[in-house]
């Protein structure tokens, strides 16, 4: 619908015109709903798409689009998003972590690289979009409470499922609140500390052997 004088004089029916015209001409109701779903969430706070066909489509565009425009060097810097990138890359984890879809971020993000191969030179075009997105993924938790050490800490795993890294992030933060944690925490902190001022060389693993009491063994 992007070509019709419709959207062109009211560019905010754009989807909505399309869904319309698609039913006119006879799609199926889920293809119809896919066209107007896919521009979901517009906004911050928006609807998300429902239908598992405009969240395939949603989530596609929305990543063809990031490393599109990554690809051809136009990353977004300070205040400038000409091409609502940021809002794409939200959008996109919103769909995913929200709609609890088990999918693979990094791997999403190879084969839409993959499918505009040869049109730019940029190799590290997925290491660069994944991070920001991860970068909108830090503020998205920010904005929900989520302390910045706690989503680091899950960061510095790695986990590229956006629906896992919810769970972990969940799952640090209810360990948190426990009693134990703090003590736990301490105490890793003064091992650090030991660790650092050491002149030793500290092996790789651990040597049972020179364990005596029961309570080092059983850690």
């Amino acid at each position: 619908d992007l070509m019709t004088e419709m959207v062109g004089e009211f560019p905010e029916l754009q989807g909505i015109m399309g869904r319309y015209y698609a039913t006119h001409d006879g799609e199926p109701a889920q293809v119809a709903t896919a066209l107007d779903e896919q521009y979901m969430p517009r906004f911050a706070g928006d609807m998300l798409p429902q239908g598992k066909t405009g969240q395939a489509v949603a989530i596609a565009d929305k990543l063809d689009t990031l490393i599109g425009i990554f690809g051809i060097g136009q990353i977004p810097s300070g205040d400038k998003d000409p091409f609502a990138l940021r809002r794409a890359a939200l959008g996109a984890l919103r769909i995913i972590i929200e709609q609890e879809l088990d999918l693979d971020l990094l791997e999403m993000l190879q084969h839409a690289a993959e499918a505009n191969s040869g049109l730019f030179d940029n190799k590290d075009v997925v290491d660069q979009v994944f991070d920001f997105m991860m970068s909108r993924l830090k503020a998205y938790y920010h904005d929900t409470g989520i302390a910045p050490d706690t989503f680091e800490a899950v960061l510095a795993q790695r986990p590229t499922q956006p629906l896992d890294f919810d769970a972990r992030l969940k799952a640090v933060t209810a360990f948190r609140a426990l009693p134990e944690a703090e003590s736990l925490a301490a105490a890793n902190k003064r091992i650090g500390n030991i660790l650092k001022k050491s002149e030793e060389t500290i092996p790789p693993q651990v040597d049972t052997s020179l364990l005596q009491e029961e309570a080092e063994k059983a850690l």
